[in-house]
């Protein structure tokens, strides 16, 4: 009786064993459709919050940091569930935000209100390569919209 036992405990322990090895790509669960979106609503509404925040913070502190810390706290936003196409266009979105300080850097003492910054630096001896740092954060924001359209339609 005792190597009837024996060989039921093994066979019980390979099952568990099997039952709990890594799954195929087929059997990891699938992200629903209701989610993807829900996640790009998430984003938005959240990246439209510290947006606020950033076009005020630079009435304190540097536009650079201003950019740095609105930059950082939308990369630290969860993307788990949006749709990939959306989380790459929201990332070069940040990629481009980050390209813009190697002309804000040249201007740490300015302070007000973002677009205000904005419209001064635009005058000053940086305004071709600033609007063309500034033109591709629209451009950039255009791919997240149209990821944004896309993941609705989804």
């Amino acid at each position: 009786m005792k190597p009837f036992k024996l060989v039921v405990i093994i066979c019980f322990c390979l099952f568990i064993a099997c039952n709990n090895s890594n799954k195929t790509p087929q059997e990891q669960p699938i992200i629903n459709l209701k989610q993807q979106r829900d996640c790009v609503t998430s984003i938005l509404k959240q990246d439209d919050s510290l947006g606020t925040v950033r076009n005020h913070n630079c009435e304190t502190i540097s536009l650079s940091k201003t950019i740095a810390q609105y930059v950082n706290s939308v990369n630290n936003l969860n993307y788990e569930n949006c749709t990939e196409e959306f989380e790459i266009a929201f990332k070069n979105h940040m990629i481009a935000w980050t390209e813009i300080q190697q002309v804000t850097d040249k201007y740490s003492n300015l302070r007000g209100e973002m677009h205000d910054l904005f419209d001064s630096i635009e005058k000053r001896k940086d305004s071709s390569v600033f609007k063309a740092l500034l033109k591709n954060i629209w451009n950039t924001w255009e791919d997240v919209e149209t990821a944004k359209s896309n993941a609705e339609n989804l």
